[in-house]
This record gives structure tokens, C-alpha cells and sequence, in this order.
């Protein structure tokens, strides 16, 4: 039985960098096509740069895509994630020696900003962090935070844009994948669907396992900013303040709430 439809599709090549909406998409066990296929890796730490550190890495969100897999830095240059040369341009935009990884490892990490604190202190203030251990939920790999779908609700969108009044509140913000629209539904349902399974076009079903600020799932196949989005602190605010959950937070998610 049908209950809804996918309103919108994204990928976002390289992790932490601006990502593409699709018009349609392969649904594998490793995420959509090319989603977090790549990732910057921080020469010194051996970590994965995000802009989780957004004191470190801001500038990430400077870097736009071309296509899959080529990167476009603000000048409108562009090169292609495994082209020679990419690690020293972008160890020179982002001032810090960096390479690019086109080859996920099971022990791949990030440093995460405590968020209650970016939010108190300011993107440029001194925050607390928490190392994560990437793709802990997707076995076969990939540069996932956790698990390799992040879905959201059509109606969470539109409830924290019309709370805060900004009209940019938009998918590109929360970094999801799958945005379905469920006519009816309360904002926030997705948090209360870890454990169903969810069939998306014909060959695909998404089985829910849990949630981190959003829900998140695995898939297998049935058959076989430059920075557009100007910062918003109220956006997550409003978030927090709209939405809880009773469910139990996955390892080093943080708080419970959505």
C-alpha cells in the first residue's frame, strides 16, 4: 500500500562539502550513488576534516560540486577528486595539509563539535568535541556518519521553517537524503520509526534502525555553501525545542532529541 511519495533526492559526494539534488537514484547498501564516496582526510590527525569542527573546517562548506565526482572551489574553479593536484589545492584553500581519500577504511574517524556549544560559543569560539567512529551502521563501508540513508520528513522541514519564519530552511541544511512527504503526518514521526521497514520504488526497502538528529536507516535491494545557506542558530534551536524523543540515543549521539 502506498502512504507517501519521495519528494526530493540529494547526494553529497564529498563529505562535508555542498551536495546535489537528483532527479532519480540507485538505492544500494551503500547509499545512493556516489553519497559519501569521498571524504578530505586532515594530514596531521589521519581524521576525516568536517565541518562538525566548524572552527577547523568552515571553509569546507565553501566547496561546491560540479557533477559527482568534481569539486568547485569560489573562484569557479574545478577539479576531479582523483586528478592530480587536487590534494595541494585544497591544502591550499583550506590552510592546512589535507588529502583526498577515494577509499573508505573500517577505521576512519571524525572529531565532532559538542553543538549546545558551537551554538553558545559562535562558529569561531573555542567548543568541546567527540571523536565518532564513521559508518558504524554500514557494513559495507562508505563515509557515513553513522548509518548510509539520512531521512527526513517533508513535514519536520516545513514545521522548523515556518517556527523561525525563514524561508531558507531547506534540505541542504540537515545533509539528508530522502525527503518523503506523508500528507497527514505529524512533523517529527520519523524519530518513532526505528524498526519498520519501508518500501521505496520497486526494488528497495529502507529498514529503520535508529535515529541520531534524524532518522536514519539501512537499504538493501529487494532483487538482487560556496556557503548558500547562511548560518542559522535559531533553526537548531527550534529544532531541539519542537522535538523529543523517548527512544534510546544511538552510541555517542548526544542528547536525546531529534
Amino acid at each position: 500500500m502506498s502512504v507517501g511519495s519521495v519528494s526530493a533526492l540529494w547526494r553529497y559526494p564529498v563529505k562535508s562539502v555542498l551536495g546535489e539534488q537528483v532527479r532519480s537514484a540507485s538505492l544500494t547498501s551503500v547509499g545512493i550513488e556516489l553519497d559519501r564516496a569521498f571524504a578530505i582526510i586532515d594530514v596531521e590527525s589521519g581524521k576525516v576534516a568536517s565541518a562538525k569542527r566548524p572552527q577547523l573546517w568552515r571553509k569546507m562548506l565553501d566547496v561546491g560540486r560540479r557533477r559527482g565526482d568534481t569539486i568547485r572551489f569560489p573562484d569557479g574553479e574545478t577539479i576531479g577528486v582523483a586528478e592530480a593536484g587536487i590534494d595541494e589545492k585544497l591544502s591550499a584553500f583550506l590552510g592546512r595539509a589535507v588529502r583526498m581519500s577515494t577509499q573508505a577504511a573500517p577505521t576512519d574517524s571524525l572529531d565532532r563539535a559538542i553543538p549546545e556549544e558551537v551554538l553558545e560559543r559562535g562558529e569561531g569560539g573555542e567548543a568541546g568535541s567527540t571523536h565518532l567512529v564513521l559508518a558504524q551502521a554500514s557494513p559495507d563501508g562508505g563515509f557515513f556518519d553513522y548509518a548510509p540513508y539520512h531521512v527526513i520528513l517533508r513535514s519536520s522541514l516545513d514545521h522548523v521553517r515556518d517556527a523561525i519564519g525563514d524561508d531558507s530552511i531547506l534540505v541542504e541544511r540537515y545533509r539528508a537524503n530522502i525527503v518523503i512527504d506523508i500528507p497527514g503526518l505529524e512533523p517529527f514521526a520519523e524519530n518513532g520509526w526505528a524498526g519498520i521497514e519501508l518500501k521505496i520504488g520497486p526494488n528497495a526497502v529502507l529498514s529503520f534502525i535508529g535515529r541520531r538528529r534524524a532518522a536514519r536507516c539501512r537499504c538493501w535491494p529487494m532483487a538482487s555553501c560556496r556557503r548558500r545557506r547562511a548560518r542559522s542558530p535559531s533553526s537548531s534551536n527550534s529544532t531541539g525545542s519542537s522535538c523529543r524523543s523517548s527512544a534510546r540515543p544511538l552510541p555517542a549521539s548526544g542528547p536525546s532529541r531529534c
